[in-house]
């Protein structure tokens, strides 16, 4: 699909996750690493000339050690970069390679911790995100 491959093309600029492939749908259980899970899409507005404005939304997960609490708080500090680079990234745009697409706006919101892997050494952080865009 298009649109994830212009998420992961978009995140790989990002500067706390340059290091990192993007993966889809899973991330590493054991590795520190990110994946973009896509979580649907809906038309939010038609305007009078056939124009469609959809929103595209998608999570960000991020596997990261969590073996101490300065590896934690360093966590929530990664969630609160990426945040704000996104919606720096906002006030610019991105590029969307789909026929007739244009760009509306993008926000990643809601960051938290979801889960633990089974020795307790990595975690998962997950970022709420929200691609809006128009189709002719």
């Amino acid at each position: 699909m298009a649109l994830l491959n212009d998420l992961q093309a978009f995140f790989q600029k990002c500067p706390v996750l340059s290091e990192f492939v993007p993966r889809t749908d899973q991330t590493e259980s054991d590795a520190e690493g990110y994946a973009i899970l896509p979580a649907g899409s809906a038309i939010i507005a038609r305007d009078m000339s056939g124009a469609v404005t959809w929103q595209y939304n998608f999570v960000i997960a991020a596997t990261r050690m969590t073996a101490d609490d300065v590896m934690r708080l360093d966590n929530c500090n990664f969630m609160e970069e990426l945040q704000d680079w996104v919606q720096e990234q906002n006030k610019i745009g991105i590029p969307l390679t789909g026929e007739g697409m244009t760009f509306i706006s993008i926000t990643a919101e809601n960051g938290t911790f979801t889960d633990w892997d089974e020795n307790f050494q990595y975690g998962v952080y997950k970022i709420q995100g929200a691609l809006v865009y128009e189709k002719e």
